[in-house]
């Protein structure tokens, strides 16, 4: 019966954590009157000579074409930047992370003495193995910037475990999509 209803609260629970892989984390001005915002142009960042440290041309145009997508879905229209309410940015980072798994077991010592003849003392060891596994985890960062003010008004980010398949484009959809299920804020 143990053993049945193990089975049954793992098939049930597994779902839960094989959806939880993502983390979403939003703030915005509370002062900001959204409703006020139609349109929207990508934030123009000066160029640098050296090389520059962020995703691929590839990733770069699969995470625009997301977060294009998902404020054309809110019904923002994109346009020229001098004529847009809103400019749009986002940063990508990678990071290694450490995660250590320690067992063990073993006997401690003791001594005593009873109702029975004598008294003794033992001991007998114990062993702990550490394990260490690194991984990759990326995030992107999502400003929103009232052009006029020139004012931080949106900030949404996406954190999530790397995997091989991380920058495929269903997986940055699905990111996004999280992350503008909170935009515009009260929605």
């Amino acid at each position: 019966m143990r053993i049945v209803r193990a089975v049954l609260v793992f098939t049930i629970v597994l779902p839960f954590f094989a959806c939880s892989s993502s983390r979403v984390q939003t703030d915005y001005d509370h002062q900001a009157d959204f409703s006020s915002y139609s349109t929207y142009a990508w934030y123009q960042l000066e160029e640098t000579d050296g090389p520059t440290e962020g995703p691929s041309q590839i990733v770069d145009g699969r995470i625009r074409h997301a977060i294009t997508e998902n404020l054309q879905a809110k019904g923002f229209s994109p346009t020229e930047p001098s004529k847009a309410d809103l400019a749009v940015t986002y940063y990508a980072s990678l990071n290694s992370q450490m995660q250590f798994h320690t067992t063990g077991w073993g006997y401690g010592s003791g001594w005593g003495w009873g109702p029975h003849w004598g008294f003794g003392y033992g001991f007998w060891p114990g062993w702990t193995t550490t394990t260490v596994h690194t991984y990759q985890e990326g995030a992107i960062i999502i400003d929103i910037i009232d052009r006029e003010r020139n004012q931080l008004v949106w900030r949404g980010v996406t954190t999530r475990v790397l995997g091989k398949k991380s920058h495929s484009d269903e997986k940055i959809d699905q990111a996004m999509a999280s992350v503008f299920a909170h935009f515009p804020p009260g929605e």
